[in-house]
């Protein structure tokens, strides 16, 4: 699932574009999480290093590094700042869903703003789509905008009033506003404010059915030959909410191990390292995380080799997935919080990174696509042969 074009950079050029980040974003991770959205200064280096390509056409400036290059990318910058890897690895990824338009809404939205961090929104808060001559007329609010400070375009899901019908709407930044709802427990520094829309004229080539959109070989599959732009949509993007996932339990472990080597006791002055306690719970976090990057690895490899088939993948394997992806986030959150619970009164500040991270991913688990409770039922429900219900956010 690397480029096809041998002129753009590989995901392993880009990956190491990523670790160079590391450093800058461990330093601006506290100060991203007071601000309540990536750093400005962040973005600018994200761009520079090409990491908000990485999902674009290559017709207009983009990578096209498929599937795998989201996951990886939000695994390492993860472990340094979570809501940073957000931005890449599941803001990143829009321009995927913006490459499956038709060509002239992609050079609208690409004329000006290659590399361009794109907001979308998924949760109408009341926000209302209609019909209007060819257009749609959208008014409102709609929620849970990771990145939209940064945004010149940002598009909604939703129903138009009139038919019911299910359409993704384009909207470039003079059609909304932001309103500044994200206070919040965990992932403060994504920024995922709402959208208020401001009774927004959408012409007929800035909006799609959204089940044309997500299909295979959506209207714009004609013009790459990348998996990005032909897969069937969800069981694919889906995963790259794990990259996120396991960078952040994988920085939590990776800081408490290294500050627990040296750390010596406040009230006593022994080594914690010392602790039979200490070591039995730092090798079952370590378990934990093994079990969990397996099932993501199992995940992708069946993903990678299944797109050579250019086939649907069954709704009885998407249910596993998002059964497994539930499992893989629960044992993360589970692993840290035994690192912060063995921390005793220092796993409490909110200074502490371990403490960051813990936070970090109790939010990311509420995420409808590792959610526990909306993954969970129906696989039990397929597994006893009941109808599993399930259905995808954009068909509801």
């Amino acid at each position: 699932m690397n480029s096809p074009h041998p002129h753009l950079p590989t995901l392993e050029t880009v990956k190491n574009r990523a670790r160079a980040m590391l450093p800058m974003l461990r330093e601006q991770a506290a100060a991203t999480e007071t601000n309540r959205s990536v750093l400005p200064e962040t973005v600018a280096a994200l761009h520079e290093a090409g990491l908000t390509r990485i999902c674009q056409p290559s017709r207009f400036g983009g990578y096209e590094l498929g599937w795998d290059a989201p996951v990886d990318l939000g695994r390492i910058l993860a472990g340094a700042c979570p809501s940073t890897a957000w931005l890449v690895s599941i803001v990143g990824p829009h321009s995927a869903y913006i490459g499956r338009f038709p060509i002239e809404a992609q050079e609208v939205v690409w004329a000006d703003s290659k590399g361009a961090v794109l907001a979308g929104s998924t949760v109408s808060r009341g926000g209302t789509i209609r019909r209007e001559g060819d257009g749609l007329r959208v008014d409102g609010q709609f929620g849970f905008s990771s990145g939209v400070d940064h945004a010149p375009w940002g598009f909604v899901i939703g129903t138009v009033e009139d038919d019911g019908a299910a359409v993704t709407c384009l909207l470039p930044r003079a059609d909304f506003d932001i309103s500044d709802t994200w206070h919040v427990a965990g992932m403060r520094g994504t920024g995922t404010k709402d959208m208020m829309i401001k009774d927004a004229y959408v012409p007929p080539h800035l909006f799609i059915s959204t089940g044309d959109l997500v299909t295979p070989d959506p209207p714009g599959a004609a013009y790459s030959e990348s998996e990005l732009y032909w897969v069937e949509y969800a069981p694919y993007v889906a995963t790259t909410l794990m990259g996120p996932v396991l960078g952040a339990a994988e920085g939590a472990l990776t800081t408490y191990t290294e500050s627990t080597k040296s750390r010596i006791g406040a009230m006593f002055g022994d080594r914690p390292a010392d602790s039979m306690s200490v070591q039995l719970r730092l090798a079952e976090s370590a378990a934990e995380f093994r079990a969990a990057e397996l099932l993501v690895e199992a995940q992708m490899t069946y993903l990678r080799a299944h797109v050579a088939t250019r086939g649907a993948v069954s709704s009885e394997k998407q249910i596993e997935f998002g059964r497994d992806r539930a499992y893989a986030t629960r044992l993360c959150v589970s692993l840290v919080h035994r690192l912060v619970q063995q921390m005793g009164a220092s796993g409490l500040y909110d200074s502490n990174p371990v403490q960051r991270f813990f936070r970090d991913l109790s939010a990311m688990a509420a995420q409808f696509g590792i959610g526990w409770d909306r993954n969970m039922a129906p696989a039990g429900r397929q597994m006893l042969g009941i109808d599993n219900g399930a259905q995808h956010f954009w068909k509801t």
